[in-house]
């Protein structure tokens, strides 16, 4: 039998999930514990007790902020694998851009639903239900080829596109709204205010030649770094396979790429620094389930799952 990891509890007792999951204490009595409107299918429990957070977010307004990097050969993917991801945090339920390229591999959400742009035709959704409110979700784009595409969020595929689109070009990026760019792949214009993100995003991740996720993963609790072991359905990736890196650190670090890379990254429309984040830099836990049924929580928890 293998063992998962199971849900997120805040420091201020609050329990993060999205759906329902079932918390069983011992497999001779049966005896469970089910909450409902919790933060993932696939529980990610890590708190953040005062003072281990590990650094920020960017706060974006939903009308006139988001940051964009300037074009860059490094965003011409072709038809070889990579890896686009982040943490999200939305208090509204209109069309928003997560992250967009100008001709493809976008991810855009309305309401509780995600959607995948793939440069042609309409966007590919994910169906209602995917998209959590005012709670970190975080959301990859992984191609592993140039024949198929995954959309995961909070470490569970949602949509899967087998036409994918493959970059030829040097292109710009936006996060949290959309960019246009000129033909050298240069910041130009910037699109109106449809399509702004309202909230938060941090640990913002371009990996090039690497599918990072393989299959349902658990996901991060602590910040992203340049490099990476390996893990359950997780690759390992190099320093010189990560083009982006947006860790959020601190205040004076919001558009500070730290990939090795040396990205110029712009904050349209002076976007602000939250100290909000779903990450910590201490891994603690603490939940003991009694045969009774009854789950015994302090402030923080440890739920591991069986997953036969």
């Amino acid at each position: 039998m293998a063992s998962t990891v199971g849900a997120r509890l805040k420091n201020d007792g609050t329990l993060l999930t999205a759906g329902s999951f079932d918390e069983q204490g011992d497999v001779h009595t049966g005896h469970k514990v089910t909450v409902d409107h919790i933060f993932a299918d696939e529980l990610d429990e890590i708190t953040l007790p005062a003072g281990q957070p590990a650094g920020g977010s960017v706060k974006l307004n939903g009308s006139s902020q988001m940051i964009t990097v300037t074009g860059s050969g490094d965003f011409q993917f072709g038809n070889n694998a990579f890896t686009v991801e982040g943490w999200f945090y939305t208090t509204a339920t209109t069309y928003q851009r997560l992250w967009s390229f100008p001709d493809g591999d976008n991810i855009e959400i309305l309401g509780s639903v995600l959607y995948y742009w793939n440069g042609a035709g309409a966007p590919i959704g994910s169906g209602s239900g995917v998209v959590p409110q005012s709670q970190w979700f975080h959301v990859a784009l992984v191609k592993t080829d140039g024949t198929q595409a995954k959309v995961y969020v909070n470490g569970r595929s949602v949509i899967t596109d087998t036409t994918p689109f493959n970059s030829t070009s040097s292109r710009a990026l936006a996060i949290g709204g959309e960019v246009n760019t000129d033909i050298t792949g240069q910041e130009s214009t910037v699109g109106s205010s449809d399509g702004y993100l309202t909230g938060q995003f941090t640990n913002f991740r371009v990996v090039k030649g690497v599918a990072v996720y393989t299959g349902n993963f658990n996901t991060p609790i602590a910040p992203f770094s340049a490099t990476q072991y390996s893990s359950m359905n997780i690759a390992a990736i190099n320093s010189s396979e990560t083009k982006l890196l947006l860790t959020v650190a601190s205040s004076g670090a919001m558009t500070t790429d730290s990939s090795g890379t040396s990205k110029s990254v712009t904050n349209v429309g002076s976007a602000t620094y939250d100290a909000l984040t779903p990450l910590s830099i201490t891994y603690n836990g603490a939940m003991k389930q009694q045969r009774s049924g009854e789950l015994l929580v302090k402030n923080e928890f440890d739920e591991v799952s069986g997953i036969v």
